[in-house]
C-alpha cells in the first residue's frame, strides 16, 4: 500500500507522496505549518492550506480539495477530513481494493476556535505524526491555560506592562487572537501575522478588537507576536514588557531558559 524512501512517504504505484520531506512531483500537504511545506511541484492541499502556502509561494500548483470530496488518482480513492490542528489542516483516507489508509499529519483532540474540529475514520492501516507521543507530554486542561493567560495580562496591565504574547504566526497566533478577542483584550498583532490572518477572516473565522502593531500605544493592550521577533528591536524598545509563549513544548523543564519567557502551564 506504501513504502518508504528518502523523500518520505509514497503510496505504491502512484507519484503521490503524503507531506514529502524533499521535493516531489505531486505531494499530500496535511497543513501549512513551513515544516511540512516544500516546493513540491504539484500539491493536494484543503483550499484554506492552499491559500496558506500561496503566502509563502505564489507559483504553486494545487489541487484543492474540500473536505469529504473523494479524489482519484491511478487505482486509488483519497479523501480528506479535518484534523483539529490549525485551519485547513486534514488528515487523508487513501482506499485501495478495499483497503483503507490513513495518515494523520499533526492532530489535535482538544477544542479549537479556529479548526474545524478532529474527525476519526476507521482503518486498516494509520500512519500517525506523534510530535507529542512521548509520555512527559501531558497537558493541563484547556481551561487551567486560559486562566493563567488571563491572569498573565491583568497581572501586566495593574502593573504598567506590556504583555507580550508570542504564538507562531500560522495557527498558533489565530487561535490567541481568537481567544483573547473573544475575552475584550485589545490586541495589536505584529505585520508578519496579518496575512496569516486574512487568510482565517476569509475561510469564515471571524476576529475581534485587533489592529496592527505600527508602533502605537499599547497602554492595555496586548502585543501578539512570533516567538523568533522575542529579542528583535521591536520588542526591545518598548518600554517594560514582561513575555508569555504558548508551545507544547512548556511541559519539558527546560523550556523556561529556552525561551526566556514565561510558560502559561507553570
Amino acid at each position: 500500500m506504501f513504502e518508504i524512501d528518502d523523500k518520505g512517504i509514497r503510496i505504491s504505484g502512484t507519484e503521490l507522496y503524503v507531506d514529502a520531506k524533499k521535493k516531489v512531483e505531486l505531494s499530500f500537504i496535511s497543513h501549512a505549518h513551513s515544516d511540512h511545506v516544500k516546493r513540491h511541484k504539484q500539491i493536494i492541499a484543503t483550499p484554506a492550506t492552499l491559500n496558506l502556502v500561496k503566502l509563502r509561494n505564489r507559483k504553486v500548483k494545487g489541487i484543492p480539495l474540500a473536505y469529504h470530496q473523494k479524489y482519484d488518482i491511478n487505482d486509488v480513492t483519497i479523501e480528506l477530513y479535518p484534523s483539529g490542528h490549525i485551519l485547513g489542516a486534514a488528515q487523508i483516507l487513501i482506499e485501495r481494493d478495499g483497503t483503507r489508509l490513513v495518515y494523520t499529519g499533526d492532530f489535535k483532540p482538544a477544542e479549537s476556535l479556529t479548526a474545524d474540529p478532529l474527525e476519526v475514520k476507521q482503518a486498516d492501516i494509520l500512519i500517525m505524526e506523534s510530535t507529542f507521543g512521548a509520555p512527559q507530554f501531558v497537558f493541563p486542561k484547556r481551561w487551567q491555560i486560559i486562566e493563567r493567560l488571563v491572569k498573565f495580562i491583568d497581572r501586566c496591565f495593574q502593573s504598567g506592562i506590556v504583555p507580550v504574547v508570542m504564538g507562531y504566526a500560522v495557527g498558533k497566533a489565530q487561535e490567541a487572537l481568537k481567544l483573547l478577542g473573544e475575552l475584550d483584550y485589545q490586541i495589536s498583532i505584529h505585520p508578519s501575522i496579518e496575512p496569516v490572518v486574512k487568510v482565517y477572516e476569509q475561510h469564515g473565522i471571524e476576529f475581534k478588537n485587533y489592529q496592527t502593531y505600527q508602533g502605537e500605544d499599547l497602554k492595555d493592550r496586548v502585543l501578539l507576536i512570533p516567538p523568533h521577533l522575542a529579542n528583535s528591536s521591536l520588542v526591545n524598545k518598548i518600554w517594560q514588557t514582561k513575555k508569555l509563549i504558548l508551545t507544547g513544548w512548556a511541559v519539558l523543564p527546560e523550556a523556561k531558559h529556552r525561551y526566556r519567557a514565561k510558560l502559561p502551564n507553570q
